[in-house]
């Protein structure tokens, strides 16, 4: 359910490049900054929100506002990789640690959990498993995650959108783990710097099934030569279901064929990582 009466100001920073973010649209697909956008207004009716670009250069923010006119920061994901240490990157690691220092409360998907790693000191690498892709399967709540504010309301174990080659394997001292699952030992985490507090998940809560199917398409080459299908066909063929479950969700047929539960298919269930964040970080109701 939407809450009608809180406004709150939202600044998002886009992890990828307006190259990378044209190639995903041409894909079909939104930029991982606009899925942030359409699940925080679909939540948050009346947020004020801006997005900014910091992979592509200086000067992003919008005129004449600081960190300062936010309530809070977000890291969308990236196709970018921390350890390669381009200015696209290092721009981020500032940002973030800008944002920390000035107190900001943070919530990261994905890239953003490497990003708030990376800037305070954790270790960010190419996972031994290899990419985490489609739905991270069986996300297990630490103790702590189970008493954390980010995880109120939701299950102890539960599935969620993914893809990522990368991974978190340490976090600075004062950290707390919050998820983990078979593939990634650090699938959500609290960091602090100074008066800053970082919320991160490794997964996508904010991607929708159609986001996933062009996901699939964007990057369809890789994910047939990876073996996670014979051909492209058969992408295809995984691509429409996932747009026909997309579109009717009560379909039990697809949902059965793809294991898809409703802590995907209920977008409430699914974001609830996000509205918490909101109410009780940003907003503290």
């Amino acid at each position: 359910m939407p809450i009608q009466h809180a406004a709150p100001k939202i600044l998002i920073a886009e992890g990828n490049t307006l190259e990378r973010s044209q190639a995903m649209r041409a894909a079909g697909g939104e930029t991982n900054a606009e899925r942030y956008v359409n699940e925080i207004r679909r939540m948050f009716p009346k947020a004020r929100i801006e997005t900014v670009l910091p992979a592509d250069g200086d000067g992003y923010l919008p005129a004449g506002m600081g960190l300062a006119d936010f309530d809070g920061l977000v890291f969308s994901g990236s196709g970018l990789h921390i350890y390669a240490a381009e200015p696209a990157v290092t721009r981020q690691i500032d940002l973030m640690r800008s944002a920390l220092d000035a107190g900001m409360s943070v919530l990261g998907s994905c890239w953003g959990l490497q990003v708030a790693a990376a800037a305070t000191g954790g270790t960010v690498i190419k996972s031994p498993r290899g990419r985490e892709v489609g739905i991270a399967r069986k996300l297990c709540l630490t103790a702590a995650g189970r008493a954390h504010d980010l995880y109120a309301d939701k299950s102890d174990v539960f599935d969620s959108p993914c893809v990522h080659y990368d991974e978190v394997t340490h976090l600075p001292a004062g950290s707390v783990v919050l998820a983990a699952n078979t593939h990634s030992a650090i699938q959500a985490a609290t960091i602090r710097r100074g008066a800053g507090s970082f919320w991160g998940v490794q997964y996508h809560p904010e991607f929708d099934l159609h986001h996933l199917a062009r996901i699939y398409k964007r990057y369809g080459a890789d994910m047939v030569s990876q073996g996670f299908f014979q051909d492209m066909d058969a992408l295809d063929r995984h691509a429409g279901l996932l747009d026909a479950l997309h579109q009717d969700p009560e379909r039990k047929d697809i949902a059965w064929q793809l294991g898809i539960d409703a802590d995907v298919l209920d977008a409430d269930i699914r974001c609830r990582e996000i509205r918490n964040w909101i109410e009780r970080a940003v907003l503290a109701i």
